[in-house]
């Protein structure tokens, strides 16, 4: 094994921290107010969450979003304790979304990389299944190969 790779293993071992993040674009049939627009960002970041610790997290790193409307209006949302809550920012000032772009990065302790995806994904997947929105993902930033700085 390579000094690279006894590092990574190190700090992953170390850290065991599951991350993960996506980026989607949303296609609404029926336009969603800023509070209903809220209540789908919070709800999503909500259900990755439990089910997370479902999976096996023992604790939340950080779980964020980032909305943005069609117009540029924005919605951002901040987990850190299930307890707690969310810490929400929501600038629609009366926007009806039909289209958005939705960022979820997802941090938990307990669950590798891989395990954060996949329920992820399929959380995304059921979650937006139930509303009728249809999405595309954009990007996927999972990391195939983590990276030790040289």
């Amino acid at each position: 094994m390579d000094q690279k790779s006894r590092e990574l293993l190190t700090h992953r071992a170390t850290d065991e921290l599951g991350k993960f993040s996506v980026w989607v674009r949303l296609y609404i049939p029926d336009p969603l107010s800023g509070e209903q627009s809220e209540d789908l960002v919070v709800g999503l970041m909500n259900d990755i969450t439990m089910e997370c610790f479902r999976r096996g997290a023992d604790m939340i790193g950080h779980v964020k979003s980032f909305l943005t409307a069609e117009g540029g209006k924005t919605i951002s949302a901040s987990l850190i304790d299930m307890d707690i809550g969310p810490t929400v920012q929501n600038r629609f000032d009366g926007t009806m979304m039909t289209r958005g772009e939705l960022i979820v990065h997802v941090i938990v302790h307990g669950m590798w990389d891989p395990e954060v995806r996949e329920t992820s994904l399929n959380i995304t997947k059921e979650f937006m299944a139930k509303r009728g929105i249809d999405y595309e993902i954009i990007n996927d930033f999972f990391e195939k190969e983590k990276r030790v700085k040289d």
